[in-house]
């Protein structure tokens, strides 16, 4: 339906809470006029954003609802990319055999119905695994495979993810070169598609990896946190990784251990690490407040307020000046209006 569509988009943008909504309204219209296929696809699309948000129990019990209808209407291609995603789940809870086990199911069938995109995506993903596992070599081959399909049917974001991947592959095996061209080169390709979740990983790969560009990377990956529904748990992952690279006693500390907090209150409900992520945020900001030199409860609520940080319309503008400052002219993306 358009309204799935218009919600796949949003999800692609970062919308995710848009999409969300979206998704359950295409879900109640899918119900009323019995249109099994179209809500198998819709509850699937639920449960990806919901394993995005960090709800995985939810997420897995969704693709499995989202299976058992594809099961019953003999929907071959759906249960390949259900069982491919139930994989994903079960590989970030770290039950690694049970993975390896789904996606080989999902890749004979995509196999079987000639779904070359699907392969490989899984082939990707298997490679994820074989990494994980410490069988490098296993793993570049795979990439490798995905790629060579990935380039033929021009499937852009998928390239890029794979390339992402080996460059980490790369730095894994000591080749740090070969890592900083490969996430460059992804990185390049997902700001051309303005694929910004994504990119953002990718500029936060490079900031932590380029010794002398890296804050500049930094930068732009925190920049999009502002400005995209990047998932709580990458945001303050980011902003963790920026104040670990600042001086120390930089204004940029405060701001930055203020817009953790404010984004745990704005963007964590229902978040299963959320009192986790809001004690690391709340570290960051306490530590800031000790390199100023205050050291009572009193002095820190006095300096809170006359820095104004208990006030998003200044310090979010204020922290974006200053990334802005840092970047200068070196942007891999292009900043549009609606960013």
């Amino acid at each position: 339906s358009t309204l799935h569509n218009i919600a796949n988009l949003k999800a692609q943008q970062g919308e995710l809470e848009d999409a969300l909504t979206l998704y359950q309204q295409s879900l109640q219209i899918e119900e009323s006029i019995n249109n099994v296929r179209g809500k198998a696809a819709t509850v699937h699309a639920i449960a990806g954003i919901k394993a995005q948000q960090g709800e995985l129990e939810e997420a897995l019990a969704l693709y499995q609802q989202s299976l058992q209808i594809e099961e019953s209407i003999n929907n071959v291609g759906g249960k390949a990319a259900t069982l491919h995603n139930i994989a994903q789940l079960k590989a970030q809870q770290g039950e690694l055999e049970e993975a390896l086990a789904l996606y080989q199911q999902s890749l004979q069938i995509k196999d079987s119905i000639n779904n070359v995109g699907g392969k490989a995506a899984t082939l990707h993903n298997i490679a994820d695994l074989k990494a994980q596992q410490g069988e490098l070599e296993e793993a570049l081959a795979l990439y490798q495979q995905s790629l060579q399909i990935q380039e033929s049917i021009n499937n852009v974001r998928g390239k890029a993810a794979t390339i992402n991947n080996m460059g980490y592959l790369e730095g894994k095996r000591g080749n740090k070169s070969k890592q900083l061209e490969l996430y460059l080169e992804a990185a390049q390709i997902l700001a051309q598609i303005g694929a910004y979740i994504n990119l953002h990983q990718v500029l936060k790969n490079l900031g932590v990896t380029d010794e002398t560009k890296g804050i500049i990377y930094l930068a732009q990956a925190l920049w999009l946190c502002l400005r995209v529904q990047i998932p709580l748990t990458a945001s303050v992952d980011t902003i963790r990784s920026m104040y670990d690279m600042i001086p120390k006693g930089d204004e940029m500390e405060a701001l930055l251990g203020t817009t953790a907090v404010y984004l745990c209150q704005t963007r964590g409900a229902q978040h299963p690490q959320l009192e986790e992520l809001q004690e690391q945020s709340f570290k960051i900001l306490l530590a800031a407040a000790v390199a100023q030199g205050i050291e009572t409860q009193e002095a820190f609520e006095t300096w809170y307020v006359q820095q104004q940080l208990n006030d998003p319309e200044y310090f979010i503008p204020r922290l974006v000046e200053k990334l802005e400052e840092i970047v200068g002219d070196q942007w891999l993306f292009e900043r549009q209006n609606n960013l």
